[in-house]
């Protein structure tokens, strides 16, 4: 890839699709609110890298996939993807034609994907694997910039109901993050909402989803007025990120 001074990237999150285009999840078809942000994500910024952080799949369905992967097909935009505790990574793996990519490099920028749920459980945990698969990144990458995403955040958000599925181990996430400060950012998404979140020495960024979103700071589940929505993402050479929410015009 050309070196260039700001490299841009997309976050899309919990686009909980479902087994037809005419699935309907909390009064909002989450297809039609997907492919809207498709389109004015092409319209704005144009064949920039989408991350797709999770819950791609509102149930796990086979047909929800291939609905998501004949769609990212046809748009033409280039992306990568994690799971979420909604999606089946074995049906993800063998059905979505962009295969799980762990390590993005980008001029002197890393990008790493962590994997942090499991089918059985809706809280986020980093299996034995995938933390040791991130410290030997970071000694890997320790001479470049690194972001990491997860689905689900290691931080508080200051809300009862979605605190409890945090990242259960994140404890022993901060302590080996705490040894490299070439990680510049964690960016989540599972929460529905936008966030910016102090955490030791980084900022966690939650990013809302293409459907519908949570209401912020109450202990209790209630959907918001804010539409769908997704995160851009610049990367500049000095090791700074410039990041910002974009919401859809009702």
């Amino acid at each position: 890839m050309k070196k260039t001074d700001v490299i841009n990237l997309i976050q899309i999150s919990d686009c909980h699709l479902g087994s037809k285009k005419a699935y309907v999840s909390n009064g909002v078809n989450t297809y039609d609110s997907f492919k809207k942000v498709l389109c004015e994500i092409k319209k704005k910024f144009g064949s920039s890298l989408i991350i797709v952080s999770g819950d791609i799949s509102a149930s796990g369905a086979k047909t929800s996939y291939q609905l998501f992967s004949d769609t990212m097909d046809k748009e033409g935009i280039p992306y990568r993807w994690l799971p979420g505790n909604h999606d089946d990574l074995h049906l993800m793996s063998n059905i979505i034609s962009q295969q799980f990519i762990r390590v993005e490099k980008h001029d002197n920028w890393v990008i790493i994907s962590l994997i942090s749920c499991d089918s059985k459980n809706v809280e986020g945990f980093l299996a034995k694997n995938e933390i040791e698969e991130l410290e030997f990144l970071l000694k890997k990458y320790k001479d470049r910039y690194i972001l990491l995403f997860v689905h689900h955040p290691p931080a508080s958000i200051n809300s009862e109901w979605l605190d409890k599925h945090r990242i259960t181990n994140s404890g022993k996430l901060k302590t080996i993050l705490s040894g490299h400060l070439n990680v510049k950012g964690i960016f989540t998404g599972h929460v529905h909402q936008e966030r910016a979140t102090d955490w030791g020495n980084l900022i966690v960024y939650s990013t809302p989803s293409t459907c519908y979103q949570f209401v912020k700071d109450i202990d209790y589940f209630e959907i918001s007025s804010d539409g769908p929505s997704y995160r851009w993402i610049d990367l500049k050479s000095n090791g700074v990120i410039v990041t910002g929410v974009n919401y859809l015009k009702s």
